[in-house]
């Protein structure tokens, strides 16, 4: 069975259903297409990584089993070997340190490096805004988690073959 971008595409929206991000909005509109529009230059198995990269961290506790994915379940929906290790790379373990463990994982994933590194970029446009209402909470999320792991994730790509991101 043939899995494609369009059908990482309805897979999202369907583990996704009803999730709404922190303003209300559709979650799968407002924060998975916008990085899978970002990933789409880089090739279909990025998209697909895009789209799917919140799939088993926001599912994982979901009250229905059947509503549940992990990286057993996205094999045996027939998703790509590479997207399952860059989405297995990408997906925060509970009580993981987020520099010295998440970002260092998703450093060493090449599709998973490329979806950090773009999720990243929004998160730092999205600090922009909030220095307009809180300074100091932003000023904090881009020292102390933004930059530290964008420094990471650019030096691991510095060093990979072939390059991703110019």
């Amino acid at each position: 069975m043939l899995f494609s971008v369009a059908s990482a595409h309805l897979l999202a929206m369907e583990a996704h259903e009803g999730q709404v991000d922190e303003q209300g909005r559709d979650y799968y509109l407002y924060q998975l297409v916008p990085i899978a529009d970002a990933a789409r230059p880089h090739g279909k198995r990025a998209e697909m990584v895009a789209v799917l990269h919140h799939i088993i961290e926001d599912t994982r506790d979901h009250p229905d089993p059947a509503r549940r994915y992990d990286t057993d379940r996205l094999r045996a929906l027939h998703v790509p070997e590479d997207v399952v290790r860059a989405i297995d790379a990408i997906t925060p373990r509970p009580g993981e340190p987020y520099l010295g463990g998440f970002i260092q994982r998703a450093a060493a994933d090449r599709l998973g490096r490329l979806i950090e590194l773009i999720e990243n970029k929004r998160h730092l446009d999205e600090s922009e805004h909030l220095a307009k209402t809180d300074p100091n909470k932003a000023r904090t999320l881009r020292e102390g988690r933004l930059l530290p792991a964008r420094r990471i994730l650019l030096k691991a790509e510095a060093a990979s073959e072939p390059r991703i991101l110019a």
